[in-house]
């Protein structure tokens, strides 16, 4: 949604309600409205704050970042005629919580366009009545960064500790459907039986403001069951955006080993992305929308659940070095926050000029 608003702001005149904090990364001559960057006291205050800028000024359109704002747009709409536009991420239509499911579910359903993340996001929202003839799949995009040149590289392993010469990378919060504690337990001890020197960086926390927050943090933990396989293991935590970048580029490839969850989703897999930006493929399993983040030139979908077909898959990819770093960059292309943002406006031009 920041890069949204980045883009928006190029073509209309725009307020933006978010965290505390957000103003700094947006346009100065962007209306910037704050409140609470807590998920609870966040929905309050910038619902007031919506009903408020409302009150002073007529707008085209109100955009909503998730399925959570859905209650606040449809008060706006009966409120103010206001026209609106939300994007769905996948998670915001399955999460098990029977108020959301029967006040911010049938609010979607009223919501004028609604944005898809992914193919399996729309099969979701149709799943949940929303009408199929108001959507439109819009993938988000990534930033295509600068190369990670060898002393880059050099720093970023010297600053961070990291002993392997070739790793695997894991990247995102440590919930339960990203799979990491069943990688470590099934898939892991696979790939080191072949390969015993690879190690593997994991990049991230338990999450802290999501909207189930299944965190794993001690299964994670507890997984790592020998001292052989611990020391194969490296957790950075949080880290800058560039050393993400770095990373993704010296890792050899990304694992993204998602599980089942009820009542949780992986909505498209934007890491598949970033890493494809850097040249780095990913294997994953093929659950929720990863499928649109991944085709034959930037890795392999294996069937869920496959821990020997997953090993395999990686360890081609550590042996091969295929897909390699230029399939990769070609498939990121096609995944630019300038294509997201250009179907953003078209998506939002359709609704205005009615």
């Amino acid at each position: 949604m920041h890069q949204f608003a980045l883009g928006m702001s190029q073509y209309a005149e725009l307020t933006v309600i978010g965290p505390r904090g957000c103003k700094a990364h947006l346009p100065r001559d962007t209306t910037v409205y704050e409140a609470s960057s807590n998920l609870g006291p966040f929905l309050l205050l910038s619902t007031w704050l919506a009903l408020r800028a409302c009150r002073k000024n007529h707008f085209d359109v109100v955009v909503g970042g998730s399925g959570l704002v859905a209650l606040t747009l449809r008060i706006l709409s009966l409120l103010f005629a206001s026209k609106t536009v939300v994007y769905l991420h996948g998670l915001d239509l399955v999460v098990d919580s029977a108020i959301y499911q029967r006040l911010f579910v049938p609010c979607i359903r009223h919501i004028d366009r609604i944005a898809i993340n992914s193919r399996n996001t729309r099969d979701l929202a149709v799943m949940k009545g929303i009408d199929q003839n108001r959507m439109q799949v819009i993938n988000p995009g990534a930033s295509q960064p600068a190369p990670a040149d060898c002393a880059a590289r050099l720093d970023f392993r010297q600053r961070h500790a990291i002993p392997f010469e070739r790793y695997m990378v894991f990247v995102g919060r440590m919930t339960r459907r990203k799979g990491l504690s069943h990688f470590l337990q099934h898939t892991l001890p696979l790939i080191l039986d072949s390969d015993p020197d690879v190690g593997l960086v994991v990049v991230g926390t338990d999450p802290a403001e999501s909207l189930n927050q299944l965190g794993e943090h001690a299964e994670v933990l507890q997984a790592l069951s020998t001292p052989a396989l611990e020391k194969r293991v490296v957790f950075l935590g949080q880290i800058s955006d560039r050393d993400l970048e770095i990373c993704y580029a010296d890792a050899t490839v990304q694992v993204f080993p998602l599980v089942q969850i009820p009542g949780d989703v992986e909505g498209f897999g934007m890491v598949a992305i970033e890493a494809a930006a850097c040249g780095t493929p990913t294997v994953a399993f093929d659950l929720g929308g990863v499928a649109d983040a991944i085709s034959e030139n930037n890795g392999y979908l294996v069937p869920p659940g496959q821990a020997n077909l997953f090993a395999s898959a990686v360890l081609k990819i550590l042996q091969d070095g295929e897909p390699n770093s230029e399939l990769c960059l070609t498939h990121a292309r096609q995944f630019t926050w300038q294509i997201y943002n250009d179907k953003m406006r078209t998506l939002i031009d359709t609704l205005v000029r009615r």
